[in-house]
């Protein structure tokens, strides 16, 4: 790994693809066939966390008896009709900065709340995995973001100093799991606005990932 260049370990969903807006179509699309009424401030509150702790959700808003295996499974072949039929594109910025990070020396890693295997063909299908030096899936750890325990795994996978190494994030969850790490958490907001927690606990907060890629150049 490069000692001179921090390690950059970056969340996937709303950072380096833009799937959120694609989830959040698909819950809105099933959700009548649940009678899962007022679904948008649901879906946002599961931003950035992984499919158990979305069931959690689920079924502490609609009660403990709502099938939310089924309305994941559900969610997840809607996304993959729209993927296969639309495509899911690179967020702006994403494969320049990733280039450039690894023709510099970076080391470059990805902490998502989304399943290995999935993180790894979604990577692959578009042509970015090779970038990464270590990959790590939500369902490889037991505590879901915001528990700092993804993002911990990963810098001592890395052998990274967490408070050497930048974490990028849109959602809040991965803030306070990055922060929780006692990594430097870098926001590029997606659905989710800046909050004063936010503020306070990203050290820096970017537009999009060409102002992070400036950042990094300077």
């Amino acid at each position: 790994m490069n000692q001179t260049n921090p390690t950059l370990i970056f969340d996937m969903d709303g950072i380096i693809l833009d799937t959120e807006q694609v989830v959040r179509r698909c819950w809105h699309d099933i959700a009548p066939n649940f009678h899962a009424e007022d679904i948008d401030p649901v879906f946002l509150s599961t931003v950035g966390t992984t499919r158990v702790h979305t069931c959690e959700i689920l079924r502490e808003r609609y009660g403990a008896d709502f099938p939310a295996e089924e309305f994941n499974r559900a969610a997840s072949r809607r996304y993959h009709e729209i993927d296969d039929a639309e495509g899911v594109p690179v967020k702006t910025g994403a494969r320049e900065l990733l280039h450039w990070a690894k023709e510099s020396g970076y080391a470059l890693g990805l902490a998502s709340s989304t399943r290995q295997a999935v993180v790894e063909k979604e990577l692959s299908e578009r042509g970015l995995l090779s970038y990464f030096d270590y990959v790590l899936g939500g369902d490889k750890i037991t505590r879901s973001k915001p528990a700092p325990d993804i993002y911990a795994t990963a810098c001592r996978a890395m052998h990274a100093d967490p408070a050497k190494t930048y974490a990028i994030e849109d959602s809040y969850n991965g803030i306070r799991s990055a922060h929780a790490a006692g990594m430097i958490p870098i926001m590029v907001p997606d659905l989710l606005p800046p909050t004063d927690e936010m503020r306070q606990l990203a050290v820096h907060i970017f537009s999009d990932l060409t102002e992070f890629h400036e950042f990094l150049k300077r």
